[in-house]
Parts: C-alpha cells; sequence; structure tokens
C-alpha cells in the first residue's frame, strides 16, 4: 500500500511529536480519510523521509509521532536548471511540474520578448507562491526529498547572474544546426555536470535575444526535426539529458 508523503517545513527528530498545518490535516484526515495509527512520510527538504504515525484525527492540527528516517537517495548526478520563457494559463505549471518529477534542481521563470502576458509585483508573488505549491506537490508524488529551487521571475538580461560561472549554458532555437549529441562528455566533466537550459516562451526568441545569448555563451540547440510547445520542451529536453548523462535507464 503507498503511504502518504506529506512535506512538512518544520525540523524533525525521531522520537518527537510534531503538527502538521491546517491544509495538510484537513487533507490527510478528510481528504485522504486517515485514521489514528496511520502510517506517513514526513520531509522537509534535508534529504530524508521520515516515517510517522498519526496520534489523532484533528482536522486542524494533526498530531504525528516521528518514529524513524530513511536517507532518500534519488537525485541525479546531473544538476539541472530550467530556465523557462513565461507563458500563460496553466502552461507553467505543467512545466514546472513535470520538470520537478524528472529531477530538474532549479527552475527560473524568465520574461522574454514574446512572453505574451504581463505581471505585476503582487500578481507575480501570488503567481510564485502558487508554482511553489505545485513543486511541493511534485516532489510528494515523485519521491523527492530534497526541494528543488523556484526563483523569482527575472528579465531574459538578468538571468547570467543566477548561473553559477562553471555552467554549460544551452537555449533552444529551431534553426540552429548543434544537438545534444554534439555535447561531448569532456564538456559535461569541464562544467561538473552543471547545465542550464533556456527554453523561449510561445514564439520562441527573437533574433535580437539570440544575438544576446550567443554573445554570453549560450550554445543553441536544435533538439529534434518538430518545433515543439515551450510547455513540452522543457520536460523533453531535461528526459533527453537524464537518458544521455543522468540517472534515467539506470538501475
Amino acid at each position: 500500500m503507498r503511504i502518504t508523503r506529506i512535506y512538512h517545513s518544520a525540523p524533525l527528530r525521531c522520537g518527537d511529536t510534531t503538527y502538521l498545518d491546517t491544509d495538510a490535516s484537513n487533507h490527510l484526515i478528510r481528504v485522504l480519510r486517515a485514521r489514528t495509527g496511520a502510517p506517513v512520510i514526513l520531509f522537509n527538504g534535508d534529504g530524508f523521509d521520515y516515517h510517522c504515525r498519526t496520534l489523532d484525527n484533528d482536522t486542524k492540527k494533526t498530531s504525528l509521532s516521528i518514529e524513524s528516517k530513511i536517507a532518500v537517495d534519488n537525485e541525479s548526478n546531473i544538476n539541472i536548471c530550467l530556465m523557462q520563457g513565461l507563458s500563460r494559463h496553466d502552461r507553467m505549471e505543467a512545466t514546472i511540474q513535470k520538470s520537478i518529477e524528472l529531477g530538474v534542481n532549479t527552475i527560473i521563470p524568465v520574461i522574454c520578448q514574446r512572453s505574451n502576458f504581463k505581471l505585476g509585483a503582487d500578481k507575480a508573488q501570488k503567481k510564485l507562491a502558487h508554482w511553489r505549491k505545485i513543486a511541493v506537490s511534485a516532489c510528494e508524488q515523485s519521491g523527492r526529498s530534497k526541494l528543488p529551487l523556484l526563483e523569482d521571475i527575472v528579465a531574459l538580461n538578468n538571468i547570467e547572474s543566477l548561473l553559477d560561472k562553471n555552467t554549460l549554458k544551452i537555449a533552444l532555437d529551431p534553426r540552429s544546426r548543434t544537438t545534444l549529441k554534439d555535447i561531448t562528455p569532456e564538456r559535461l566533466i569541464g562544467c561538473d555536470h552543471n547545465i542550464a537550459i533556456l527554453i523561449g516562451p510561445e514564439g520562441g526568441f527573437n533574433d535580437e535575444e539570440i544575438d544576446f545569448l550567443e554573445e554570453k555563451q549560450f550554445m543553441t540547440i536544435r533538439f529534434g526535426p518538430r518545433i515543439l510547445r515551450t510547455e513540452t520542451a522543457g520536460p523533453a529536453v531535461i528526459s533527453a539529458i537524464q537518458l544521455l548523462w543522468g540517472d534515467l535507464g539506470k538501475n
């Protein structure tokens, strides 16, 4: 039987009792119908799963006893940063969810010239809070015990300051003649397996942006013979990178 996993930001220690917040308590007791003594796994981002049992059926502040902890080793050997051009509606949500399930470590929402919706400061913070909840849910579902970082929204011309200098930077461009297979193992080792992937918004990058990226030493690559939607491109490239050099397909 699958045991419910819940993200819990508080410090966790075996032998202690901890208390869920109202949202988590309500979901566990009312939606999942957990009863006293039910097994629950908590994680707080430190790389461990904490095995617990419920002590009551309080829908506002469920208490759990922490019985044991197990180290979780399911992070990829490739450190992947996805820089995603902002897109409308639920496209960003789908990209964030699937990318985290596939093992991305950092996500940076990027404003490009063809990003076709604008966010004020208040709306941007609300969007980020919503996206971070989606990130937590993706970790709960996929069994990850380390939370990926979801950065604040940035403009394209400011992304370089957020990247480690020792990073292989690639940007998708259907006009490029370079592919992922042109990246040599030596180049990966040289960047210490740090890869940053930049995906354009709906409509892609314009010529001015491509010139800027090449000036900043981004490698533009063509990903297959078809043009992908912006919400498809990120997870697709992450899958290919994980299959070529990461942990997909490994025992």
